[in-house]
Parts: C-alpha cells; structure tokens; sequence
C-alpha cells in the first residue's frame, strides 16, 4: 500500500463548529439543483454576451454560512454586488474575486484575459465595467426561478469590501454556492452567489408544494392512463370456420378452381376468439365488396 503525502497547498482545512446544525437538509437542497443548473446556464450566456467570447459557468460547492462568517471569509479588496429580492426580502450578493474581475476588464477591452493580476483595488473605470458585466449576470435570477416562484430584484449595489455590503442580521443563515468560470475556454476562476435563507425557504416551499400536486396528479391520472393503453392494446382475433373432412383421395384431387363446401348453412353462427379464448359468435356477411362477420348473440 502507498502512503500519499499532502502538501500545505493541497491540504484544505476548515474550522467546523459541531454545534452548529446546518439549516437546510441535503434533502432539500437537492431540489435547488434544477434551478442552479438553469441559473448557471443563463448566467453563462449573459457573460458571453457581454464579453463577446465563450463563457461557460458550472455549479461548485454548496456550504451553509452565517452572514458574519461569510463577510469574514471574504478577501480584501474585493469585488461584490447585492440586490434586494422582492417579494421575499433579503439580498442576494455576487461575489467576483479581484483575479476574475480583471479578466473580465481585460476581455472587455479586447484583451485575452490570461495578463497578470495587479495587487491592488480595482479603479472607478474597472469598478464600472465590472458592474455593468454583474449586473446583467443578476437580472437572469428572476428567470431561473420563475418555475418555482415569481421574483424580481430591486436595487443594486456593488462595493469593494465586505464592511461596506448591506446585508442580513450577523447570525442568519446563508446558503454560499460555489461558481467555476471557465473564459475563452483558458482561463478557469471561481466566483460564488451568497443567497440568504430568507430568500430560499419561500421558493423551497413553492418546489415541494408544486411537486405534492404533481405527485397526486400523476397517481390520480395513473389508472386512467394504464386503461387508455390497455383499450389502444393491438390484439389477434380470429374467426374459425367449421371443420371440413375430406378424404385423402379428394384432399389429392383438389386443383386450383375447386369448391370445398362448409356443409353448413350461412346463417349459423361461427366462433370469434381472442388468443385461445373464446369471446363471442358471429356470422358471416358481407359489407360492400369486403367479407365481413357480424357479431350475434350466442
């Protein structure tokens, strides 16, 4: 067996408190992933079009933060923007790292958004373009979530530092999704969306109430659907003719042009059966220049 040593960069250690009890069950957060999969989807598609060249976003991790837990972690300087989610309350913030923002100003000036990243805040210039480019990534939000809930978003803020970013009360709980962007098909950075509780249960609750009526739809539906299949069901129905015995000298003498009598009048009824089971009787008829039987009863 090889032992396999970790290096301090890939070592990721993160204090746990274990008395804290995550807010949202897995469970639950499960139900989100159709709406993030449509989220990420979109936000992609407005970054492509901002920045004219390919964008492509796709889900990181979920964690379940505090509010003052999240402000804490967050690097400075920085970049956020947050908007006001109505009718639910609360702000949902974008958080683009300075390494992703300045990609995204050098591709925005024509750039290839691979150049270094300078140690500093970003400038009014750079802080403008940047909004303009997140600000367009937010308003996708009301879209992704239309399916579960209607929302639209109210003012929009961007700062430089989590101090100055309006938000929830410090002990809130706040559900942190992790964001990969991948530019021009190079450059990969991360970004992540921090969504306030406040927020989420409203939509979670519109999810599970959507899914119990579509669960007793689909089971009150069920049994007529099943009868619908069965009654379109293609099934082999014969009609069997009398018996006729002949012998061996005249089943030999039969040529093309031939007669054999039934020996049975037209109007007695023959048997009609479905598989090997006998259903009804019917007669034979004709109807136009087709021959046809005609079901009687037995």
């Amino acid at each position: 067996m090889a032992l396999v040593t970790l290096t301090d960069t890939e070592r990721q250690v993160h204090p746990y408190d274990f008395q804290r009890r995550d807010a949202l069950e897995r469970a639950r957060l499960r139900l989100l992933q159709p709406i993030l999969e449509v989220l990420t989807h979109r936000m992609a598609g407005s970054l492509t079009s901002s920045l004219q060249t390919p964008v492509k976003v796709e889900i990181g991790e979920l964690e379940q933060q505090r509010w003052d837990e999240y402000v804490s972690s967050l690097p400075e300087p920085t970049f956020l923007t947050g908007a006001s989610v109505v009718p639910t309350g609360g702000r949902i913030v974008l958080h683009l790292p300075l390494a992703l923002s300045m990609a995204l100003v050098e591709i925005r000036l024509g750039g290839s958004g691979t150049g270094a990243t300078p140690e500093r805040s970003l400038t009014e210039i750079e802080q403008r373009l940047v909004t303009q480019i997140a600000h367009g990534v937010l308003a996708e939000l009301p879209r992704a979530f239309a399916p579960a809930m209607e929302i639209s978003i109210g003012a929009i803020s961007s700062v430089s530092s989590g101090m100055f970013l309006p938000g929830s009360t410090p002990s809130e709980m706040c559900l942190l999704v992790g964001l990969n962007v991948e530019l021009n098909e190079v450059v990969s950075q991360a970004a992540s969306i921090c969504v306030p509780l406040v927020v989420l249960l409203p939509i979670l609750d519109a999810i599970e109430r959507f899914d119990k009526v579509e669960v007793a739809e689909e089971v009150g539906t069920a049994p007529r659907r099943l009868r619908d299949r069965l009654l379109d069901t293609n099934l082999e129905v014969r009609v069997h003719w009398p018996e006729v015995w002949l012998s061996p000298e005249e089943l030999l003498s039969l040529v093309p042009g031939d007669v054999v009598r039934l020996h049975r009048a037209r109007s007695m009824p023959i048997v009609l059966s479905v598989g090997d089971a006998r259903y009804c009787e019917a007669v034979p008829t004709s109807r136009g220049n087709a021959v046809a039987c005609m079901v009687v009863e037995p």
